[in-house]
């Protein structure tokens, strides 16, 4: 309720002004699908976990790193080296 413009000189604002007009069924939907999210999340990262767990070959990570990466950074440095 404004009275004689005396909300311009408050530096809060009003709580009832700050509410969202939403529908229940868009908070319902959004907190259902947050939830959803979250636990997929954390499903797959457990898959992640006992895959890794139960194979032995994914255990390195430095057989993701391609050979061939080395190899080229070598031929660059010589590059500079020789110009």
């Amino acid at each position: 309720m404004i009275i004689n413009g005396s909300h311009l000189n408050s530096t809060s604002p009003d709580p009832s002004d700050t509410v969202l007009n939403r529908p229940p069924w868009v908070t319902t939907t959004l907190g259902c699908f947050l939830i959803f999210t979250i636990v997929v999340d954390i499903l797959g990262n457990l898959l992640v976990i006992f895959s890794v767990y139960r194979n032995k070959k994914l255990r390195n990570a430095d057989k993701g790193i391609p050979i061939h990466a080395e190899e080229e950074n070598k031929r660059c440095q010589q590059e500079i080296v020789t110009n």
